[in-house]
């Protein structure tokens, strides 16, 4: 069950982290480099996040808002897949 619940943070890590890159990477940078940045950038805020949670005692609400993120991170991840593979 622990594994499932770091795969669902970390899908969060990944939309929340490509679409924060998404604003300050160019579209020239090769797209492996921004998937790269985007899940250390996405992992900081899933990080900062739970760790703010924590210090107010309201962790089970932030972990349940960034699990509620997940399905989005499949969904932007497959969105930078397709614009990644070459036509």
């Amino acid at each position: 069950m622990t594994f499932v619940v770091y795969g669902l943070l970390l899908l969060a890590a990944i939309s929340l982290g490509l679409r924060t890159t998404a604003i300050f990477i160019g579209p020239r940078t090769h797209p492996l480099i921004r998937l790269a940045v985007s899940i250390a950038v996405g992992t900081l805020i899933v990080l900062v996040t739970l760790e703010v949670c924590e210090g107010y005692q309201v962790f089970p609400m932030g972990l349940g808002l960034l699990l509620s993120l997940s399905p989005v991170g499949v969904f932007d991840l497959a969105k930078w897949w397709f614009r990644w593979r070459p036509a």
